[in-house]
């Protein structure tokens, strides 16, 4: 099974243009991709959908979208009707399986007066691997501002991640109401779980040790980079205006029970269509087909 995740910059590559056909060539290949900074009605994207416009040209994939940045973009016609529209941010699932249910979850984040410091996010999708399997799929963009925003929704991803089996999935029981019986099977929410995403923080920086919680003696988050046999400064998923600048701020871990299924991880260092570059991971879990 193949794994992407890839902050697209809105389709915004590196030459100039804004092509997510591209995008979607650079990433076709994976079984479960997980997207950050997609938008919808964004005039310097075109004021397009892209989480429709990508869905149509991956029409063979299932797909979530959880906009953790909405603002109104309504405009009224000239007979007063209005024309409802929201302007989105965030972040997409798609996987050849089906997403049996999807969460999003606000992460914290402090009032900034001296620059942008928008609301960020993370989505859960619970991905059929058939045979009766799932597993959680987390899909995280923090803050590229404020370290001591980026320790408090770390915070806030764990405890999520942790809570979830215990609270169970969409619904849990069953009812016998009529009104109710269009879903028969309650969701599971499995122990499995990777979480994937744009961290905007470097390996060797104090919020990764939160993340992974450096100071224990074996932590519960796995960083598949290290985890295949690279060391952790080596690697640049996104490169800063300095000539030979850069550090790897996009990551996927897994939880301790799967670290024995990732058998390899990579960066596409060719690809072109973000300031980012998609990172892979490969584990022996097989996919139906």
């Amino acid at each position: 099974m193949k794994i992407v995740t890839y902050n697209i910059q809105f389709g915004l590559g590196k030459d100039g243009h804004n092509d997510l056909g591209r995008i979607a060539d650079e990433i076709r290949g994976a079984d479960i991709i997980a997207l950050q900074e997609v938008e919808r009605n964004w005039q310097h994207s075109g004021l397009v959908d892209q989480p429709k416009l990508l869905g149509d040209i991956l029409a063979q994939y299932y797909w979530v979208y959880g906009p953790y940045f909405d603002v109104d973009a309504s405009q009224k016609s000239a007979d007063g009707k209005i024309i409802n529209a929201r302007r989105q941010f965030g972040n997409m699932i798609l996987s050849k399986t089906p997403i049996l249910c999807s969460r999003l979850f606000p992460l914290p984040k402090s009032f900034i007066v001296d620059q942008r410091n928008m609301a960020m996010g993370m989505l859960e999708g619970v991905v059929d691997l058939g045979n009766g399997r799932a597993l959680r799929i987390y899909n995280a963009h923090l803050s590229a501002k404020s370290e001591s925003d980026r320790i408090e929704q770390i915070h806030c991803i764990r405890k999520t991640i942790a809570q979830a089996p215990g609270e169970g999935g969409a619904w849990t029981g069953s009812s016998d109401h009529p009104l109710w019986l269009e879903d028969k099977i309650a969701p599971p929410m499995p122990d499995e779980f990777m979480l994937l995403g744009d961290f905007n923080l470097p390996a060797n920086g104090p919020e990764y040790s939160h993340l992974i919680r450096r100071d224990e003696k074996q932590s519960d988050l796995i960083d598949s980079w290290t985890h295949t046999g690279h060391a952790s400064n080596e690697g640049v998923t996104f490169r800063d205006s300095e000539p030979g600048g850069g550090q790897r701020i996009d990551f996927a871990f897994v939880d301790q029970s799967m670290q024995s299924q990732v058998t390899k991880s990579w960066i596409d260092e060719d690809a072109l269509g973000s300031d980012h570059q998609p990172f892979w991971i490969e584990t022996d879990e097989s996919v139906p087909l």
